[in-house]
């Protein structure tokens, strides 16, 4: 009961504070608890909601299993400390990775373009990303296919993303397409092991400039490699995104089992 919304709107106007909110114990001793007489009942409800529970915490435990191997993964398929070679490779695949500039790999590396926040909705035809992954909707869109996506400015500048299809790419997301000999996923996880953020300006408001990413290095595979590793890799964010929903699909039942099930 007290996780309900019930008890929650009682205990709102009894908080007190200016910066940190607080509830005193008298305050608390003032609330009321509506529940049914009959103990079967309130065990029916009670065994409902830990079932509930249950389901959550395993849902968790598994996003959290797959986040922490998805990160191990990430150590040690890309090349750590200066090394020409990654921990692990794929069968068959024994030359050393090349060292190139980000701006050789790509035919697209450029910042997006401006769009008003009142053309930004909560739904509709093509998706808008801005430097922190999705920002709403719109219905136009400035570019087309697969494209990873570095937020240029920002507490999270440096943070990637990736979209497919039509989209509408804001000016604080750098929209970077691969060439022919490299795979635009593959680098959608290469940017994500090498901490972009830490190029940013040292201002009060942090950006990235794109013409000092573009001759940043790193070492990669030829393409066959590339999309060996980003199958395995895109596998795994397809789990992590599965059990993620079942996760939030759970706590919105939860949360709507406490609205319905108290008083």
């Amino acid at each position: 009961y007290m996780n309900s919304s019930s008890y929650h709107h009682q205990l709102l106007p009894l908080m007190q504070g200016i910066k940190v909110l607080s509830l005193s114990k008298t305050n608390v001793q003032k609330t009321t608890v509506k529940y049914p007489k009959d103990k079967a009942e309130q065990q029916k409800i009670a065994d409902c909601l830990r079932r509930i529970d249950t389901l959550i915490t395993l849902h968790q435990r598994k996003y959290e299993k797959l986040v922490n191997i998805k990160k191990s993964m990430l150590d040690k398929m890309f090349p750590q400390n200066g090394a020409s070679v990654p921990e692990i490779r794929f069968k068959g695949f024994t030359d050393p990775w090349e060292q190139r500039k980000l701006g050789d790999l790509c035919v697209e590396f450029r910042s997006g373009e401006f769009i008003s926040a009142s053309d930004i909705t909560e739904t509709g035809e093509y998706p808008v990303f801005g430097g922190n992954g999705l920002r709403g909707f719109t219905d136009r869109f400035n570019h087309d296919g697969e494209y990873t996506l570095i937020g240029r400015q920002g507490a999270l500048c440096g943070n990637v993303n990736f979209a497919v299809g039509k989209s509408y790419f804001t000016e604080h997301a750098i929209a970077v397409r691969a060439d022919k000999k490299n795979q635009t996923r593959f680098l959608y996880y290469l940017f994500s092991t090498m901490d972009l953020g830490q190029y940013s300006g040292q201002s009060a408001q942090p950006g990235l400039a794109v013409g000092n990413l573009v001759e940043l290095k790193s070492t990669l595979p030829d393409k066959q490699e590339q999309e060996k590793i980003s199958g395995v890799l895109t596998a795994l964010d397809t789990l992590i995104t599965l059990h993620q929903r079942k996760l939030e699909k759970l706590q919105n039942i939860k949360k709507s089992c406490l609205e319905k099930m108290f008083v």
